[in-house]
């Protein structure tokens, strides 16, 4: 999960990292207090790179431009990301530096990179180089903070030791939080031999926050940027709205199952509005859990229809077909046909329940091809009336 850079810079912060001084705009809003005297940066506040190419992020001295660039980026739309608000700073100068730890999953390690040339330009120019520092190690450390001192040693002369501060503090804050990936691009480099971190892109590691009750509660206090991590982390299954104009609802079990569906839908020309893996085993006799997805559904305006997809193998999909026929019955102003594809454990008994329920709006059909074209007939067919 990649965190908005303003929470990004608040775990490199509490780490004792400097960054710069700075402040939320909301998109309805230009009466903010600024930081400092100016100049200050605005960007697009979205959880992606790119921000800089993509016309995101633009740098000004007057505090009387914001209200014109706050209309400028704010709808902004950047790799699927909407911008809702922006991150104001005070504007750093300085050397662009590089620096990150990330796991390296693919060869088993954590690599530590350094670049006395960051910024935009690492994308293309990358780690490499005499100047750099490339490394795969445990994550363990004492051989990081090795590392980090011979990493050090790449920065000119007057600021190896505040780049050997910053680095152990990086690491630090990467192995104590659990972090996929702690990434600071650019490091400016200050004439006073500091640094300051410019940008933070902090990935987490989601099995990794619930044991962080701060963390826990940094997420939580900010629904309206992580929607789908709070569901996550309270819920305890996964429902991420990956298309807010999709047509198709899922209720689906299994994250691979679920990924190849929506794969087989956008081939048959179907827009699915969310990824969705259930966890019927954890649903203890209980509709609730379909409930709430179903709520969900409702609310978007876009669904047409809903998919069901349970493929059973220690489920009773006997037991499933009840609770959704009850979820059903307590929402009867749901207003979305289903497509249920319900096979594996206890299939013959959950088509005899679903088929006794001849009133309510669900069409049982157990192969995954016709499912989907029963599906996208469904779509079509709502779109025209």
């Amino acid at each position: 999960m990649l965190l908005f850079e303003a929470d990004g810079k608040h775990l490199l912060r509490a780490a004792g990292i400097p960054v710069p001084e700075g402040v939320i705009v909301p998109g309805g809003t230009d009466d903010v207090a600024l930081p400092g005297a100016g100049p200050w940066i605005a960007k697009a506040h979205v959880p992606v790179g790119g921000r800089g190419k993509a016309g995101g992020v633009v740098p000004f001295s007057s505090a009387g431009e914001l209200a014109a660039i706050r209309r400028r980026l704010i709808g902004l739309t950047i790799k699927g990301c909407e911008t809702r608000e922006l991150l104001v700073e005070t504007a750093v100068r300085g050397d662009e530096h590089y620096l990150a730890v990330l796991v390296d999953a693919g060869a088993g390690g954590v690599r530590l990179l350094y670049s006395p040339r960051g910024g935009m330009d690492i994308e293309s120019s990358g780690v490499d180089g005499a100047s750099c520092y490339n490394a795969l190690l445990p994550p363990d450390a004492g051989q990081l903070a090795a590392a980090v001192n011979a990493l050090a040693q790449r920065a000119p002369a007057s600021h190896r030791a505040a780049l050997a501060a910053i680095g152990q503090r990086l690491v630090a804050l990467f192995l104590a939080r659990g972090l996929m990936l702690a990434e600071i691009n650019p490091l400016f480099a200050l004439a006073d031999g500091g640094f300051v971190a410019a940008d933070a892109k902090v990935v987490l590691d989601l099995n990794a926050v619930d044991p962080q009750p701060d963390l826990r509660a940094l997420i939580l206090a900010q629904r309206t940027r992580y929607p789908d991590t709070c569901r996550k982390l309270e819920e305890d299954f996964d429902f991420v709205e990956i298309d807010p104009a999709g047509t198709v609802g899922l209720i689906t079990t299994g994250a691979g199952l679920s990924m190849m569906l929506i794969d087989e839908l956008v081939g048959q020309g179907v827009a699915p509005y969310n990824f969705c893996d259930v966890r019927t085993g954890q649903m203890r006799g209980s509709p609730e859990r379909l409930l709430r997805i179903m709520d969900w559904l409702a609310a978007a305006q876009g669904v047409r229809v809903v998919l069901v997809n349970v493929f059973a193998g220690i489920t009773d999909l006997g037991e499933f077909a009840q609770l959704l026929i009850t979820a059903l019955r307590a929402r009867p102003d749901f207003g979305r046909p289903i497509v249920a594809r319900l096979v594996g454990n206890g299939e013959a008994e959950a088509a005899r329940l679903i088929r006794e329920q001849s009133d309510l709006p669900i069409v049982l059909e157990p192969d995954l091809e016709r499912a989907i074209v029963a599906t996208r007939r469904l779509v079509e067919g709502a779109d025209a009336a």
